[in-house]
């Protein structure tokens, strides 16, 4: 109301009225520019009142309405509109029993969610609605969202947890059947609840909870609509049970990347909403990480190399276009970016760096930031690292300590503070930096890059975490493969697109075999013990006593199953 007035007065600012004979004959992209706006403010309004038609949120003290001016503020304060898919997804009536939302890093997939849930909150009073995902941090995340959104949308209605909405992780625990959405059903219909156990996956005890519904009579479902969020990390038998326990729809939001990279089958990719559209990242920066992480910017196919069908590119968001053996990948430009302008400024920076230099080259990086961007804060920048080695955690401890002796800024060390801080230069491993987003991104690797599958996939998750720079520090020891990702680079940062030689129908068949092979995934303890507290549900007052239990009396265990004893022993024991 501050920045557009009353109705009466935007309604005279910025509508008019023709008759429909006077401009049938002009070309309508001709009649609208003649027609345009007259200053940079007034379009800026226009947005607006465009946003709030099609039920894009748009925070006015975070936008501003004033025209900003520096490329960093341009694209902080960027209004978002939601496209057509997105404002269907929110607003349309399923017609089948699963609806299917595939997305790429960044395209708001868990925001639509969250739309999705305040309309169908507010449309009848008898519903009952579940948000679940596969890990119980996670879930406790969106349980603490789901209110300052409600907030924010101006919801009055009091939110009934427990008995109109659950939030929970898919597995919980047998001591609290509203801790997950697999316990619930086992308490509802006094199905046997199956703990964790290395000896069970959740993929069979998700099949056998099925089997036991499919044996009742007069089954009735138990809630109208589950919206699963991250859904590449539930295999199809946790959907088979959602949908049998839903009475309207299942909603299965998951990230199409990974989706694709999971599967053996890669060209049986079906949703039927396709949210492609990254509006975290430049297409440039996403088309470059791809890349990266595919392994396609080689010389020549190689066994690192990773290759979609047409239909799964697509399905990616590209566009397809081949020439005499090669194909052209586009990505269609997104608003947040298009309208920039020739900057100048690099979407992704490829260095190739001595180990023993990486910490002075990242305090030029940021200087030379802080010189380029005068409005620039601390929490702007992200730095995170790949592997979980020692190494690493020394150069974060380093970095916290010149950065504040060169700069007086504070540093947030993610993997201790488990959140992102403002006023503060984040600094994590690769662990927890997912849904995360700064203008500017550091990423570095001590090792040389490899075949395994989630070294890649976290590679180009790492990348995909910032909306103007990445920097990828990488060690300088393989020049040729450096040399190599450097031109595929220099090529997209130029012509805006991917021109990869397309594999013979031999190389496809080995690099397909690649894609199966990972299991040479280096954890640290922290994250065996992570997972497993994960899995088996544990409260966050009993972990970090656990973390100091094992710290003290195994500091080398690094076997799973013997982890998961000492941890289940300790903490019945608390119990």
């Amino acid at each position: 109301m501050k920045i557009l007035g009353r109705p009466r007065q935007w309604k005279n600012d910025f509508t008019a009225m023709y008759d429909y004979q006077d401009i049938k004959e002009l070309d309508l992209s001709v009649f609208l520019k003649e027609n345009n706006l007259r200053t940079k403010e007034d379009a800026r309004k226009g947005e607006f009142l465009i946003s709030l038609l099609t039920g894009s949120i748009n925070d006015i003290e975070r936008t501003g309405i004033d025209y900003p001016d520096t490329v960093l503020e341009k694209i902080r304060r960027k209004i978002i509109l939601f496209d057509g898919d997105q404002t269907r997804f929110i607003f349309d009536e399923p017609h089948k029993d699963s609806v299917i939302i595939q997305g790429l890093a960044g395209t708001g997939k868990t925001e639509l969610l969250l739309h999705k849930i305040k309309e169908l909150y507010l449309n009848k009073e008898d519903l009952k609605i579940v948000f679940t995902c596969h890990n119980k941090i996670l879930a406790e995340n969106l349980r603490e969202r789901i209110p300052e959104f409600f907030d924010f949308m101006k919801v009055d209605e009091q939110i009934k947890w427990n008995e109109k909405l659950w939030v929970m992780s898919g597995w919980g625990s047998k001591g609290d059947f509203n801790s997950g959405v697999y316990s619930y059903i086992c308490s509802y219909y006094n199905v046997s609840f199956e703990r964790f156990s290395y000896n069970t996956t959740f993929d069979d005890v998700c099949k056998r909870a099925l089997q036991r519904l499919n044996e009742l009579i007069n089954f009735e479902e138990c809630f109208d609509y589950i919206l699963i969020d991250e859904s590449q990390d539930f295999t199809q038998s946790f959907f088979a049970l959602c949908k049998k326990v839903t009475k309207n729809c299942v909603y299965i939001a998951g990230d199409i990347f990974q989706n694709v990279f999971e599967t053996e089958s890669v060209s049986e990719v079906n949703q039927d909403f396709l949210l492609n559209k990254c509006y975290r990242t430049d297409p440039k920066t996403l088309m470059c990480a791809h890349a990266i992480g595919m392994g396609l910017f080689a010389d020549r196919p190689d066994k690192y190399m990773r290759w979609l069908d047409d239909k799964a590119w697509e399905a990616c968001g590209y566009d397809v276009k081949k020439s005499e053996g090669f194909y052209d990948l586009h990505r269609r430009p997104l608003r947040r970016f298009e309208d920039l302008g020739n900057t100048g400024i690099k979407n992704i920076e490829i260095l190739s760096i001595d180990r023993r230099m990486y910490v002075t080259h990242i305090l030029n990086i940021i200087e030379d930031l802080r010189k380029n961007n005068p409005t620039l804060r601390p929490d702007d920048i992200g730095i995170m690292f790949l592997e979980n080695i020692n190494n690493n955690y020394k150069l974060a401890n380093t970095l916290q300590r010149a950065v504040g002796e060169k700069f007086g800024w504070d540093v947030n060390i993610g993997y201790e503070s488990k959140e992102k801080r403002k006023g503060a230069v984040f600094v994590s491993n690769r662990n927890n930096v997912k849904g995360l987003e700064f203008p500017f991104v550091i990423c570095l690797m001590q090792n040389n890059l490899d075949r395994d599958l989630q070294n890649r996939n976290s590679i180009y998750m790492m990348m995909t975490r910032s909306f103007i720079t990445t920097y990828f520090i990488l060690p300088d020891d393989e020049k040729n493969v450096i040399r190599s990702i450097k031109k595929g680079v220099d090529f997209v940062n130029e012509n805006g697109y991917l021109h990869i030689k397309e594999p013979d129908q031999n190389q496809k068949q080995m690099l397909n075999n690649a894609i199966i092979n990972r299991n040479n995934i280096y954890k640290s303890q922290h994250d065996i013990v992570e997972e497993i507290m994960d899995k088996m549900s544990i409260e966050k007052s009993y972990r970090n006593k656990l973390h100091n239990i094992i710290k003290t009396g195994y500091k080398d265990e690094l076997d799973s199953d013997r982890l998961y004893e000492i941890i289940k022993t300790n903490y019945s024991l608390m119990n």
